[in-house]
């Protein structure tokens, strides 16, 4: 899963990491190297009537009064959270289909 919270949407940022020497000359000037720096999340499961909701949440989001809510059931969760992740299952269906239109094509995968 990516590394996105789900709720405010916070994704991993660019820049860069800086070394500074305290002292010296223009040459031996503060270093800078690429790096990426990524959001505090955690998994956090909500009880819900459909069921158990697993999200992947900033920390920050999870100090909020808002979020707070959704967790004490007192406000209910959207609708696009509500939704489980579907995707595995599409890539099956996908490498059924591959695999019927290949035994179609061929008799010496009937088998397989």
């Amino acid at each position: 899963m990516s590394r996105v919270c789900q709720i405010s949407g916070a994704g991993p940022m660019k820049g860069h990491r800086r070394r500074h020497p305290h002292s010296g000359a223009w040459n031996l000037r503060a270093p800078k190297k690429n790096h990426t720096f990524l959001p505090n999340l955690q998994t956090v499961t909500i009880a819900t009537p459909e069921g158990r909701i697993r999200l992947k949440v900033t920390t920050s989001v999870m100090s909020s009064e808002k979020f707070q809510d959704y967790l004490t059931g007192a406000k209910p969760l959207p609708k696009e959270l509500k939704k489980k992740s579907q995707h595995h299952l599409k890539k099956r269906k996908a490498e059924v289909f591959r695999g019927n239109a290949l035994k179609d094509q061929c008799p010496c995968r009937a088998f397989l």
